[in-house]
């Protein structure tokens, strides 16, 4: 029998007019971060807003370890709907009803009590002198922003992509809208902070308006908690690495940098923001339409990859050359003068922001096919990479282009080579 025969046709993962819903979602999203990061510079100095720039990193690391869970929730919830050897059988052990969102608060509520109890190691260091407040709210973060994650999962899994849609647009304007409050009333980092924060919250006032959200707080788990935990574990890591590179960047920067240049680098950090936006916001929203993809379509395998690839390639060079002859005047015009970057630097840090696409879309591709393990690997692998890089004895921008360019390409080649080696992978 071959693999198709006696099943039936399978629909597309989404449809053109959803799409158009997630990609407008994902524009809205990259304009609310981009406003943000507009608006910040014009409240704060630049030593300041390298602070505030520096718990943006660690939200947004904390987010992507979080991510885990939407992706494993994600492969869940699509798997239980399109392969029925995966669904327990009525009356095992495996059947019994544990509520997702009790298991998704246990998760949560266990990052927020480590993220506390290690804040003493790593606190001063990365969150700067007012690190004792701002780690209260990254604790009180992590529980909002786990809710939205597993939401999200849950909605992607289900297909439900015009609700999906609406939670991620609402999420980061919500953020804006808070921000800019909070700038015009009483500009200071942490109360900016607290504001960026606080856009986790915005599924609340979703669900309000949103029966089929509501309806995603009643999904039930029914494989082993201990299975699913270790799952959403495994997944955690390739999210953390790739947070750590995607968005947590400032943080290894800071770390491996003086105090004085760090906080004299704005300008830099400003710069991998907006190269990497382009491409790593719309990618970012779209994650979760591509897992759900590659796990309804698995047996396409690493082809289903190539022409992304191409067109990930030719969106590199074009911006590679864009940033170039323009970013530079593009810093100036944004920021002021105090913000001017080598046009050099704008078109690496591009070259960068699409090799991080691919492996995001590599490591995506080995957890919805259920390799969690290579995932892992490759993120890890590129991560630490990176790492050894910003410890070199080199020029400031040189380090950081080189960091980011480096640490990708072989993430991207170990998740490249396994999954060559087709093999069949269950989705349990």
């Amino acid at each position: 029998m071959t693999h198709t025969e006696g099943k039936a046709p399978q629909k597309s993962t989404i449809a053109g007019r959803q799409a158009a819903t997630v990609g407008l979602a994902s524009i809205a999203s990259a304009a609310a971060g981009y406003l943000v990061i507009w608006f910040v510079p014009r409240v704060l100095n630049k030593a300041d807003n390298a602070e505030f720039l520096a718990f943006w990193s660690a939200l947004f690391l904390l987010f992507g370890i979080l991510g885990g869970l939407q992706t494993e929730i994600i492969r869940y919830v699509t798997a239980s709907a399109t392969d029925p050897s995966s669904r327990p059988k009525e009356g095992t052990a495996q059947a019994r009803r544990v509520p997702l969102f009790a298991v998704v608060f246990g998760i949560a509520a266990g990052v927020a009590i480590v993220l506390a109890a290690t804040s003493l190691l790593w606190g001063r260091a990365v969150l700067g002198p007012h690190w004792g407040a701002l780690v209260l709210v990254l604790a009180g973060a992590c529980v909002a922003f786990s809710v939205h994650a597993a939401l999200a999962g849950v909605l992607s899994g289900r297909h439900l992509w015009g609700n999906f849609s609406a939670l991620v647009a609402s999420e980061s304007s919500f953020r804006l809208v808070l921000v800019l409050i909070v700038g015009l009333l009483a500009g200071s980092t942490a109360g900016l902070a607290a504001a960026a924060a606080a856009g986790a919250l915005a599924w609340a006032l979703v669900a309000v308006f949103s029966p089929q959200l509501r309806s995603a707080f009643r999904t039930p788990l029914t494989v082993p908690v201990r299975d699913f935990a270790r799952k959403v574990g495994h997944a955690s890591v390739s999210t953390a690495a790739s947070a750590s590179l995607v968005v947590g960047f400032p943080i290894l920067y800071r770390i491996t940098t003086p105090a004085d240049v760090y906080l004299a680098s704005a300008p830099l950090l400003l710069a991998i923001l907006l190269t990497r936006a382009p491409l790593m916001v719309p990618l970012g929203t779209f994650q979760s339409v591509a897992i759900a993809h590659f796990v309804r379509h698995r047996d396409r395998g690493l082809g289903a990859l190539r022409p992304i690839a191409l067109a990930i390639a030719g969106v590199a060079v074009v911006g590679a050359l864009a940033a170039y002859f323009l970013g530079p005047w593009l810093m100036v015009l944004l920021f002021g003068p105090d913000y001017h970057v080598a046009p050099w630097v704008l078109a690496g840090l591009t070259a960068a922001a699409a090799v991080l696409a691919l492996l995001t879309l590599t490591g995506g591709m080995c957890v919805a096919l259920n390799r969690h393990r290579v995932s892992s690997v490759g993120w890890v692998s590129a991560g630490a990479l990176t790492l050894l890089v910003l410890l070199l004895p080199l020029d400031a921008d040189l380090r950081a282009v080189a960091s980011l360019l480096v640490g990708p390409l072989l993430g991207v080649s170990i998740h490249t080579v396994a999954l060559s080696r087709r093999s069949a992978v269950p989705l349990a």
